[in-house]
């Protein structure tokens, strides 16, 4: 990557840069992406793109580390919060879709980890299991895996496959607010520690 001088408009290069690359990794993900096309819609040259960010799965690779540490930065989490965590990331991602469809494109294409992504998952996942060591959450799922559940079904209608969607005219919700509303009492039940049996 380049680390020399940059030109003194390096900082606005780079935010028309980064803004035009979420949107094409957000539409095409990390294959279909083209560096060509990146730099047409920054008003930028291509060769900027390499001195600013390295290669096209460098710039990728920084584009979802930000976008996620700009979601979980906007959205609280508590100790025993997983359940309006689920409200919040749903409605978070309903207004930020581009986030929704960059997490689902590096799931497929980048089977690796992000170290500042993986701190801002450590301490939800400690968060949680605090929670379950206190009570206030189901302890027969380990933390980290309960997370990702909580996420699944908050993204669960983006992932379901399209032969799935096609019925939702005559079995699904109709509108966004009756959708939440089902997220947020499926991870209730999910989350929820069991009652004693009687």
């Amino acid at each position: 990557m380049y680390d020399g001088c940059m030109p003194p408009d390096a900082t606005e290069t780079k935010r028309r840069l980064m803004k035009a690359a979420v949107d094409e990794f957000a539409r095409y993900g990390l294959a279909g992406a083209r560096v060509d096309r990146i730099a047409e819609n920054a008003a930028a040259n291509k060769r900027s793109i390499y001195m600013h960010f390295g290669t096209k799965e460098e710039l990728f690779d920084k584009v979802v580390a930000d976008t996620f540490l700009q979601l979980a930065a906007s959205i609280p989490f508590g100790d025993d919060h997983l359940i309006g965590y689920a409200g919040d990331l749903f409605d978070r991602l309903e207004k930020w879709p581009h986030i929704r469809r960059l997490y689902l494109w590096a799931g497929l294409e980048r089977e690796q980890s992000f170290e500042p992504e993986v701190e801002g998952y450590r301490t939800r996942v400690l968060a949680i299991a605090a929670a379950q060591q206190a009570g206030k959450l189901r302890a027969d799922i380990p933390p980290a895996e309960l997370m990702a559940m909580v996420i699944g079904v908050v993204i669960s209608w983006d992932s379901a496959a399209w032969s799935l969607k096609a019925l939702q005219p005559e079995f699904g919700f109709h509108d966004l607010a009756s959708r939440r509303a089902a997220v947020v009492s499926a991870v209730a039940g999910l989350v929820q520690p069991p009652r004693p049996r009687s």
